[in-house]
Order: C-alpha cells, then structure tokens, then sequence
C-alpha cells in the first residue's frame, strides 16, 4: 500500500507539468515573439546592406572589407570637397565686379560701360592693326526683356571683355564675330541662392596656330598664373573662363600657319 510521501510525490508531478506549461506560455513564447521582432529591424539592414554591396544572397559579410571601403569613400569624398573649394576659390569674382553685381542694376550705367568698352576695343584693335568685324560690336551683351536677371550683365560684360582683351594681347589677325547669350537656366528661383549662373562667350578669331594657342592657354587662367608661364600679360582682376567647345580649321591652303577658330568658353558666377 502506498504511503503518504508516494501520494505526496505523485501529486508533484501534475503540478509541477502545470507550472512547467504556464511559465511557457507566459514567459517563454512571449520571449520568443519578441526575439522575432527585434529581428525584423536586423533583416531589414541586414537586406540593405547585401543590397548595397550587390551580394543579395551573402550568408556572411567580410566586415573587414567594408570598412576599408567606408574610410576610402570618406577619404573620397574629403579630396572631392577640397577639389570644390579649390574650384570656387579659382571663379571667385574680383571686388569691384562683385559689388556690381550686389548693387541695384542701373541701365543707365550698364549701357554707358557698354559702348565705353566697345570704343576701346576699336581703338586697341587699329593701334594693333587687328581687323574687329561688325557682328563683334552687336555681339556684346545687350539687356532685353527676357534677360529676368539683369545684374547678370556686368559679369557678362566683363567676361566679354577680358576675352576680347586676351586675343588682342595674343596678336590675332581678325575677330569675325561675338556672341553672349545668358543662358534662360539663369533665372533665379527661390532656391538658387548658392547656387552657380553659367555665362557662355561664344568667339570667331583668325590667327597664327601659335597666336591661337597662347589664347587657348590663357583663358582659364589668373593674371599671376599667366605671367608664370610665360604668356602675354592681363590685368590683375582678369576673370577665368573655361573652355568648353573649340573648332579649329586651316584657313586656307596658301597660309598654312593661319587657323580660323570657333571657341564657346564659359564663366560662371556664384549667385547670394
């Protein structure tokens, strides 16, 4: 017959199951679900990242590898915001342009300028005995109606004059035609401050192929740059342009030296 510890025992073992079953159901499968759900943020990133390294079906990653990547793309992107710097400091305006640039625009003022620059364009070119065709004179910026940034204009002006300026310092035979157009992008918007204005100068010259060169050359050029190597001196405040298409052709048969060049170089102008 059994006795009372065996009845004792035996009615443990119910318990005891019972107990077992309802720390499960209320400790540990809650643990579980929530075991799962932080795992569902880790998947997700987890996805992201084989996605961004193109490895989708990666059971491992090599970690090692991915950081030597991050610290060269941080190195990357350091050079590339040096290079930035570098690029604003060269197409920093002068001064005196800037503060025209920042005063109300004046047309009065601009036309006068205009044809004042145009009247020294022709006097150079006859003491340099340089041949400056018509279109070149109505080729200078003109304000119009459509021009919705007019103080646009005196960078476009000066521009224009450092370019003419430079080819007749280069010796050119003939200016054949000029062309500044202020591009319609430059309208200014509610968010274009920061932001750079392209000016494009188109030019038509004849020259010596050396002559031709030497302007080529100087273009994107500082005053100081010029006069470092070697080339015809320009102001201190001249503005550099880049060059962005360029059309050379031999003139004719008979003058083999002689090139007839087409040039679209740009500036740019950084708007407050």
């Amino acid at each position: 017959m059994p006795s009372f510890q065996e009845y004792k025992r035996r009615s443990l073992i119910p318990l005891a199951g019972l107990g077992l079953a309802a720390y499960y159901l209320m400790v540990f499968v809650p643990l579980d679900r929530r075991a799962d759900s932080l795992d569902e943020p880790l998947g997700r990133d987890w996805a992201k990242l084989t996605a961004s390294l193109e490895q989708t079906n990666a059971s491992s990653l090599d970690f090692r590898y991915i950081t030597n990547q991050l610290k060269e793309t941080r190195q990357a992107l350091a050079i590339l915001e040096d290079a930035k710097k570098s690029a604003a400091a060269r197409l920093e305006l002068g001064p005196a342009l800037r503060a025209k640039l920042n005063a109300p625009f004046q047309l009065v003022d601009y036309q006068n300028e205009r044809s004042k620059q145009m009247d020294e364009l022709d006097r150079q070119a006859k003491a340099e005995k340089i041949t400056i065709d018509p279109a070149v004179y109505s080729g200078f910026p003109e304000h119009t109606v459509d021009i919705q940034q007019p103080a646009l204009l005196w960078a476009a002006l000066s521009l224009t004059e450092d370019l003419l300026a430079t080819a007749l310092r280069c010796k050119v035979a003939a200016i054949h035609n000029l062309e500044v157009n202020l591009a319609v992008t430059n309208a200014p918007g509610a968010d274009s401050a920061g932001r750079w204005a392209e000016i494009p100068v188109q030019l038509e010259f004849t020259a010596s192929a050396d002559n031709a060169a030497r302007l080529i050359q100087s273009l994107p050029l500082r005053a100081a740059e010029i006069r470092a190597v070697g080339l015809p001196e320009s102001p201190p405040e001249k503005e550099p342009l880049l060059l962005d298409r360029l059309i050379i052709r031999k003139q004719s048969p008979e003058k083999l030296d002689e090139v007839r060049v087409w040039l679209r170089a740009v500036g740019f102008v950084l708007r407050d």
